[in-house]
């Protein structure tokens, strides 16, 4: 009898153990910035084939983005010629928009793929928090499942939903795989970080794949992926055009 009342809390146990997981965000935040603690490279460039689709799934376009970053919060993108001054530049929380080297545009942005992909492994728990919080997740919502044959920790939501804005987290590497952003109105885009590489003391994604409402709409696929020393004035917005790496 007392045999048989220990075996079935074990068996129970065992049947709700892949997705038993009912931590929270903050608490994945701090393993993942713990996990790669002075290890993560500092900055990364490299050039990426940029595609983009149209509605029936064809190819509209093929450009070449080249890209700088500078961790934790400054990215640089020069598009098809690095002497043009077309581009975006990301910097401590805002972006610009750049046309022949002038500013065209400007506003306060939060780049999640930034955040969750690089700033992560290289900034204060709480900033990477407040960020988050900023664009729409639930930290306080998180289970564990299956992905691709391997475990993920899901931040955003709970079980069966996938509509909310969620982010998904390779349980063993601790490395983002995916990304769930729901803009209303019947459009929820997914971004799938693909091929992860050891890169310095981190990893990089080569792919990442985005996809609104279940159609491809763009694949960005790097190469000559390095870890340099990069100039401050890259990120100058005053010093776009003539910036170079």
């Amino acid at each position: 009898m007392i045999f048989k009342k220990l075996i079935l809390p074990i068996i129970l146990l065992m049947s709700i153990a892949p997705n038993s997981f009912r931590g929270d965000g903050l608490s994945l935040l701090k393993k993942m910035s713990k996990r790669y603690d002075g290890k993560w490279y500092k900055s990364v460039s490299f050039e990426q084939k940029t595609t983009r689709y149209s509605e029936d799934g064809s190819i509209s376009a093929v450009n070449t983005w080249y890209e700088a970053m500078e961790l934790p919060s400054n990215l640089a993108i020069k598009f098809d010629d690095m002497d043009k001054g077309n581009g975006l530049l990301f910097r401590n929380d805002s972006i610009y928009q750049f046309n022949d080297g002038q500013i065209a545009g400007s506003r306060v942005m939060y780049h999640p793929l930034l955040i969750l992909g690089f700033s992560v492994y290289s900034q204060p728990v709480e900033k990477t928090e407040a960020a988050l919080i900023t664009l729409g997740f639930d930290l306080n919502k998180a289970y564990q499942r299956d992905y691709n044959g391997k475990q993920v920790y899901v931040v955003g939501a709970l079980e069966g939903d996938e509509t909310s804005n969620q982010f998904w987290i390779e349980k063993d590497r601790l490395l983002f795989v995916k990304m769930i952003q729901n803009f209303g109105e019947n459009r929820i885009q997914e971004v799938f970080f693909d091929k992860y590489e050891a890169l310095g003391g981190g990893w990089i994604a080569p792919e990442v794949r985005f996809y609104m409402n279940g159609k491809m709409t763009l694949l960005e696929e790097y190469t000559k992926i390095e870890t340099p020393n990069l100039n401050a004035e890259i990120f100058d917005p005053k010093r776009f055009i003539e910036a170079k790496w």
